[in-house]
């Protein structure tokens, strides 16, 4: 997963994979969630961080709030 400090600079994962502007960790990070078993291929981990980022808010899921 993304983690706290990684900067951010796209809105969505899944067009930032499209279009190849992902930074060597992220895409490491698209394929540790391959590697899991939690999605069957970058794309499909793009879309499951565009989901995250939509339903948890990173700053208020970090403290617990």
């Amino acid at each position: 997963m993304a983690r706290i400090d990684e900067q951010q600079e796209f809105s969505s994962w899944l067009l930032a994979l499209q279009a190849g502007v992902l930074t060597e960790k992220q895409l490491d990070t698209l394929q540790q969630l391959v590697d899991e078993g939690r999605a069957d291929t970058l794309e499909a981990a793009a879309r499951y961080m565009d989901w995250q980022d939509s339903v948890i808010d990173p700053t208020e899921h970090f403290y617990g709030h």
